[in-house]
Formats: C-alpha cells, structure tokens, sequence
C-alpha cells in the first residue's frame, strides 16, 4: 500500500508541466472491491448502470475511496479544504467491437484514431443538437429548436446548463480536481482508458484569459470558441475544444478519410488501487474498451477547493455554482459565484495552495 499524504518535488514537477499525476497503490484492494461489488450489484439490477445512477452515486463504498484513504489526505494537502464527497461519478465501459455506425463525428467509430479519443473540458452543455449543416442557424451561437430557450434555463441531456449565470457570460462549469480511481486493471492502452491532452492546461488558462479580457462569454459561444462545428461533408458536432487550443497540439495528429483531424492521446494507465488527479482544465475523454475482457470500472469525483462564501460541493457534478438540476442556489449577499468561477478559470493554481511555491518558483524563471 502507498501510504503517501504529500506530493514529492518530482511530482509537483509532473503535475505542473502535464496537468495530471498518478499515484499508485494508494487505494486498498478492501476498498476497491467493495465499491466494485456495489457497482455490480446496480448493474445485476437491470443490465444497466444508467438507470441506477442516482441510487448508486450515493453508495457509501464510493465516497469511501477518498474519504477513508490516504487519498483524501493527499489531496488536502495539495488542493487545500474542500468538501468531503458525499456523491460519486462510477462508470463501467463494457468491451466493445469497433462499430461501423457513423457517430455523432461524422465518420464510423471504427475510423476514429487511439481507440475514439476526442477531447473535451468538463462543465458543458451536451444534448440534441443539428444532424445537417443546413440546418445550422448560428455556428457559434446556435438557437434551434434544439437549444430550447438559449438561455441559463435551458439543461442539456447532462443536466449541465447551457449558460452557468443567468446574465449568460459564464457557458461552463468551474471545479478543482477530477479525480478517478480505478477497480480494475486499465494498465494497457485501449481498455477503456482515460486519456488526457497533456500539457493543455496551460494553453486552455491562457485561452479563458483571453476570453474575460474580451468581455464577452467566458466558454462555448464566448471569443475563438463556437459551440458547433462543422465535420465531414455534411455533418455537425459539438466543438467540445476551441481550434486555437487544438492547433497547439498537432504532433501526432491523424487524419480519417473525410479530412478530419484527431489529436493524439497521453492515455492514463491504471491498476486496480491506482488513483489519477487532473487539472479541471486538462482536456480529457474516456476512450472505447476495445481490448479488455471484463468493463472498465472507475469511480470519478469532481472536487473544488473551498471557495468562502460558495455552494457545498458534493463530489459528482461539472456545475457545482448551480443544483444538480440546474436550479439556481442561494448565495450571501455581494458573493457572485459566476465572477469567482472566471477568476479561478484564469488562474487556476491560485486553488492549489500546496503548489503555490512550486508554481511561483516555475512563473519566476
């Protein structure tokens, strides 16, 4: 078992220029196993985690993974307080035959490079969007049918809002950590990995910078970031990653017949006891289990240091600043939880406080 509570220098190091680090061991088999039991007995219910999720992201085997674990001390000590999860994220990717079905890019599943890697930030609206280009009033801001009323009212398929604030600046969500713990064996690369677009965090704070210094939208519909793009000959997706982010990471890049362009992965492998903290603003996807012969089973926690004055944060949610449902919450008054979400966007080590001499001796050189 690892019993680390504290980053070493090398680490804060790696975490700093790639926006991840991994920990090894620092979850006990016992833990492990028992959230994994819980996740099966869901999925024995019905054949389905979905229709479970509710109930099982309160399981108290999920919360435990941190709370009772060295993990939850390390992350304290290099995040600073936060609220001890009461919620979790559990996925399971079942293995699964690349498919000739065209997805929602554009091109079959089966053509899409290292395993369906296609980076996104969390805290976005996703939901029903245009299937045709014609059909596309707006590629930036788009208000079909689709979007219902185009506003901090309208809740994607994810619950997730498609304007945090309702003066609509603010179109994604704000948290510290995402933090997964693997219950199985991912320690090769097309098991339903999580991958990561490493170093980007860097490139996506400058990026939030320049879009609050524009005074406009801070997020999809804000400066450089459509919420649609266009993909193949006809097609539409969500433009889940602003292309002036993109271009800074084209080594490796792949093309698909259509023309388009995939971003190569930095994938997260992981045992089963193994823990993984990111950045909120490494882009990030949960790849296809390809090779695996049992389901990817992770449990994620979304984290956010304590921001005084801000809502109690549960473990589970991309948009914390709002109810899960995307009702609006009761703040004290002169707190706007909207103006502090783009503050820590822009400056998103000012919410690692055991990090802070590193990052001032790195900024100083």
């Amino acid at each position: 078992m690892n019993t680390q509570t504290e980053l070493t220098h090398d680490q804060k190091r790696d975490f700093y220029n790639d926006g991840f680090i991994v920990l090894r061991n620092i979850v006990s088999r016992d833990l492990t196993r028992a959230a994994k039991r819980r996740i099966h007995v869901m999925i024995g219910r019905e054949g389905s985690l979905r229709r479970h999720y509710k109930d099982l992201s309160v399981a108290p085997e999920l919360p435990a993974l941190v709370n009772e674990t060295d993990l939850g001390d390390l992350l304290r000590n290099t995040m600073g307080e936060f609220d001890a999860p009461v919620k979790a994220m559990p996925t399971a990717l079942h293995p699964f035959d690349a498919s000739e079905t065209i997805t929602s890019y554009g091109v079959p599943g089966s053509e899409i490079p290292n395993f369906g890697f296609v980076p996104h930030l969390d805290g976005q609206w996703a939901g029903r969007i245009p299937r045709n280009q014609n059909e596309v009033d707006n590629w930036n801001s788009p208000r079909t049918e689709h979007f219902g009323t185009g506003d901090a009212n309208n809740r994607g398929g994810n619950n997730t809002p498609l304007f945090q604030d309702p003066a609509c600046k603010l179109s994604i969500g704000s948290f510290t950590a995402f933090v997964g713990v693997a219950l199985n064996d991912q320690t090769e690369f097309g098991r339903g990995n999580l991958a990561v677009l490493r170093g980007a965090h860097h490139a996506v704070e400058d990026f939030f910078r320049m879009q609050r210094d524009s005074g406009k939208v801070v997020g999809p519909e804000g400066e450089g970031w459509p919420r649609l793009r266009p993909i193949g000959e006809s097609g539409v997706t969500m433009n889940h990653l602003p292309q002036a982010i993109r271009d800074q990471f084209s080594e490796g890049l792949e093309t698909t017949p259509d023309g388009t362009t995939w971003l190569k992965p930095t994938p997260i492998l992981l045992d089963e006891g193994d823990a993984v903290i990111t950045l909120h603003a490494i882009p990030h996807c949960g790849t296809s289990n390809r090779l695996g012969h049992e389901p990817r089973m992770n449990v994620y926690f979304r984290l956010r240091r304590h921001r005084p004055g801000g809502a109690t944060v549960l473990g589970d949610s991309d948009h914390p600043d709002r109810g899960w449902n995307g009702e609006f919450l009761d703040y004290p008054d002169g707190y706007n939880p909207w103006e502090v979400a783009i503050e820590k966007l822009c400056d998103h080590w000012s919410e690692w406080d055991g990090m802070k001499e590193f990052v001032a001796e790195q900024v100083s050189q």
